[in-house]
């Protein structure tokens, strides 16, 4: 009983299974059936009567025919074959083929994409053939309406174009007679090979309508522009010249003369229709004749610098020959006195002979005006490069005079200076023998003399009868330092001296009582009185008295210090 239970079950099972999958294939194809009736009607309805109509030839309607073609074979053998797969797929599912029908299913989906992706190729062909009609019908009105304008503007404006009329009328004429060929073409319906002829038909319009609108200018300037200018250059000059108006590089009236020749030339290449060359040679000659314009210009313009400027320069001049003269005689009178180390005087010479030139081209130049030979460009650059130089040249005749101006000012101070060397040498030397010192030091002695010969060497060298005040400003520097330290050497000297001596005096208390300080005393007394070392001396005895009497030393030296610096302010009061 459970048996036939489980079998029936599984039955029921297998049943519904069966039925699901025939139900889910019927909607397929139900779906698919939708489709391949939506591209029958749309087959039925692609007009292609209307593309018959226009009665294509050539090229074009073998385009319609292989299009027809297509068309046909989509409507009478690919949707009538999708037609009976779906009815063998509906047979194969109630045979419970499902493996079959499924891929059945993917292959008519695929098919029908298909003819939906040829029947839209199709419909563009058409239309692409239906457009080229219309454009071609178009262009045949446009072009013709064109071209009929193209004639009434050489004919209403002929003199606009100079020698270029005949070839322009030529070139409208061949292109007339191409358009009639194409107009042939598109209304015999053989649009593939009207469509080459018009690429080229605009091509060719399109080149001749820019040099009928670049012709004219070209021409304008040819014939009246460019001629009208040279007659005024050639007036011009001929007026400049009868004002006695010179030029750098007489080439005027040749210029002028090959501008002409190069008008002709450019006329010519007009009448060879070379447009873009003819357009290049116009520029040219415009260049050309501005720069003669520039020319002219210039010498006017610098003829009014000349006039304004010929007096500034020649007092310039005047002015600076004076004070390159004056400044000579003040050297020679300076170096009879003083050695000039930094060749101010060769300098001024030199100047002088650049002064001399610049004489000589100015007075060229006024000689050229004045004989009315001048070319005033190169008169006016002259003014401009002189002006410089002078100005140069002034700045360094100051510098030069700032320069030697000090020369008996650095004297005067040089003697003052020596006068107070000297008094302090002096000075130093009564300080030294008022300490009653049985003798000196070598080394002080050695550093004393250098310091008396510097001095000695200065008063000689600053009385000569021609004076090196660079050497005299090193000297007094040198003797500036060294008696400076000589200063220094003999404050040591008297403090060493005087404290070594007040400390050997107050050594005596303590010498009878103390050996040691016996001891230093003796050879204190000996450092000072025969070798001179005073500095020595005082270290010496300084040592032993303050071991028996600790900061007696400190004691002294701070007093005689205290009296030193009192003795300095009732001297400078």
């Amino acid at each position: 009983m459970q048996v036939a239970i489980g079998i029936v079950v599984v039955a029921i099972v297998i049943y519904a299974a069966v039925k699901g999958f025939q139900l889910y294939i019927d909607k397929q194809v139900r779906q698919l059936t939708t489709r391949q009736q939506a591209l029958s009607k749309q087959s039925q309805t692609t007009d292609f009567e209307k593309i018959e109509q226009l009665g294509l030839t050539g090229g074009s309607l073998a385009k319609l025919e292989a299009l027809q073609s297509a068309g046909q074979e989509v409507a009478n053998d690919q949707l009538p074959a999708v037609s009976e797969q779906l009815a063998a797929i509906t047979t194969q599912a109630r045979g419970v083929r499902f493996l079959d029908a499924q891929q059945n299913l993917k292959k008519v989906a695929a098919t029908l994409d298909t003819i939906e992706q040829r029947q839209a190729e199709i419909r563009q062909g058409l239309q692409a053939l239906d457009d080229a009609d219309a454009a071609h019908r178009q262009a045949v009105a446009s072009l013709e309406k064109k071209y009929q304008n193209l004639r009434k503007t050489l004919l209403s404006q002929n003199f606009s174009f100079g020698p270029s009329i005949d070839k322009l009328e030529d070139q409208l004429a061949n292109l007339e007679s191409d358009f009639d060929h194409f107009s042939e073409l598109a209304k015999a319906g053989d649009h593939d090979a009207a469509e080459k002829v018009l690429d080229q038909l605009h091509h060719d319009t399109g080149a001749l309508e820019m040099d009928i609108d670049r012709i004219p200018p070209i021409y304008k300037d040819l014939v009246s522009g460019f001629p009208d200018q040279l007659a005024e250059l050639a007036s011009g000059y001929q007026q400049l010249t009868a004002q006695h108006f010179h030029f750098e590089i007489d080439s005027i009236e040749p210029e002028i003369k090959a501008l002409k020749q190069a008008i002709e030339d450019n006329t010519a290449l007009l009448g060879e229709l070379k447009v873009t060359d003819a357009e290049n040679g116009n520029h040219a000659i415009e260049k050309r004749i501005d720069h003669l314009y520039d020319v002219m210009q210039a010498e006017i313009d610098a003829k009014a610098i000349v006039d304004q400027r010929q007096a500034e320069i020649s007092k310039f001049l005047t002015h600076a020959m004076n004070q390159n003269h004056h400044l000579q005689i003040e050297l020679d009178r300076l170096a009879q006195s003083y050695t000039l180390n930094n060749g101010e005087v060769e300098r001024t010479r030199e100047l002088n002979e650049q002064l001399k030139t610049i004489e000589s081209v100015y007075q060229a130049d006024t000689t050229a005006i004045t004989s009315k030979q001048a070319i005033f460009s190169e008169i006016a650059a002259h003014f401009a490069e002189q002006d410089e130089q002078l100005k140069g040249i002034e700045e360094e005749q100051v510098a030069i005079n700032k320069g030697v101006a000090s020369l008996t000012a650095e004297e005067s101070k040089a003697h003052e200076t020596l006068q107070r060397f000297d008094f302090e040498i002096h000075a130093i030397k009564r300080q030294v023998e008022n300490l009653n010192l049985p003798g000196l030091p070598k080394d002080y002695l050695d550093y004393f003399k250098v310091v008396a010969k510097e001095i000695e060497r200065l008063d000689h060298d600053i009385n000569k009868l021609v004076i090196n005040m660079d050497d005299i400003t090193k000297q007094l520097i040198v003797i500036q330092a060294d008696m400076a330290t000589l200063k220094e050497k003999t404050n040591d000297l008297t403090d060493a001296a005087v404290m070594a001596e007040q400390l050997l005096q107050y050594a005596n208390r303590y010498k009878t009582n103390h050996e040691e300080v016996q001891a230093a005393s003796v050879e204190a007394q000996r450092l000072f009185t025969e070798t001179h070392d005073y500095a020595r001396s005082l270290e010496v005895i300084a040592t032993a008295v303050d071991k028996v009497d600790p900061g007696s030393y400190k004691r002294i030296e701070d007093s005689y210090y205290a009296n030193k610096q009192a003795d300095k302010g009732t001297d400078k009061a």
